[in-house]
């Protein structure tokens, strides 16, 4: 299996797939407008609660059905063909082509990335959700600061030495130590090291660089896609900030809905494929065994089973 991203997907958890299914299909222009905007009225924010009860009914489903359902709605997305029956070959160019066409729509809607290849994609999302939350860092309190910078150091020492050496010398520093890395994340220097770090060492550091995406996120779990969302929906809704309303004009079109929602979701599509591309980073060290045949298998069993379980995937 050559796609990373369905080598991930086969082993992506319930927690984090319903999470994406939640927000792909309720992080909607008219849910905005109803539980965001109209709270603002009474200081109250309703969004978020509304995507997490959608979130906990989609959990009612189990993960391969959650993993079908997410590989045909990027691919009705994408416009690519769904096949009555899938193979291994099959299955395989079906990945290839949803990375390809990932890079290619984050180059569209991202002015700052100029890359060619899923790599590139997973690098640029990962260090701007970083410097994001970075920025965020500096106005929380002093103690949640400690918190984080300690986290984060303690990700940095579980990496091999000879990695730690390559990173403190893109930081020209002699150790991780609190005052450091703090100045180090203020001063954005760590994202930059990160990146170069990344582009260095490639596959075997993306996963310690997601977990310290997690880490400054404020996350209490290391289910990957729920603080890269949660970096994602402020972008999001800029959009939809009452000047930006204003040129919209009065009143919801058909078109004005269908629009917005697809932009909504060209925001999120690449990093639900980010997400499923890091599960495979995860599991990439792990000896190969007979298991890996088995699970992909398993997956195109089902997958051609699709049609009787289609009912379950509008229901949520």
């Amino acid at each position: 299996m050559g796609s990373a991203f369905i080598k991930g997907l086969i082993n992506e958890k319930s927690d984090s797939l319903t999470t994406q299914l939640s927000l792909w299909h309720h992080l909607t222009l008219r849910n905005i407008l109803q539980r965001k905007f109209t709270g603002w009225i009474t200081k109250s924010d309703h969004l978020e609660d509304f995507l997490q009860k959608r979130s906990q009914a989609a959990g009612e489903l189990d993960s391969m059905t959650l993993r079908t359902w997410k590989l045909n709605e990027i691919m009705q997305f994408f416009k690519i063909p769904i096949p009555e029956e899938l193979d291994l070959s099959s299955l395989n160019t079906i990945g290839i082509e949803i990375e390809v066409q990932s890079t290619a729509l984050l180059r569209k809607i991202d002015k700052d990335f100029s890359g060619s290849s899923p790599d590139d994609m997973v690098r640029h999302l990962l260090i701007k959700i970083i410097e994001n939350f970075s920025k965020q860092l500096k106005d929380k309190d002093s103690k949640i600061q400690e918190e984080t910078i300690k986290k984060v150091i303690e990700i940095l020492q579980s990496m091999p030495i000879d990695q730690q050496e390559v990173l403190k010398g893109l930081l020209s520093i002699e150790e991780f130590s609190p005052d450091v890395i703090r100045n180090a994340i203020f001063d954005h220097s760590l994202t930059t090291a990160l990146n170069s770090f990344m582009m260095m060492v490639k596959y075997t550091v993306y996963y310690e660089v997601a977990k310290i995406a997690v880490v400054l996120s404020g996350a209490l779990t290391l289910y990957l896609a729920k603080p890269y969302f949660r970096a994602l929906i402020p972008l999001v809704l800029f959009i939809f900030s009452p000047i930006a309303m204003a040129t919209i004009g009065i009143g919801l079109t058909w078109w004005t809905d269908y629009y917005t929602n697809r932009q909504i979701k060209s925001f999120l599509l690449p990093i639900m494929v980010m997400s499923s591309i890091l599960e495979s980073v995860q599991n990439q060290e792990i000896p190969y065994s007979e298991d890996n045949d088995k699970k992909v298998n398993e997956f195109i069993i089902f997958y051609n089973q699709r049609y009787n379980n289609k009912s379950s995937e509008t229901n949520i």
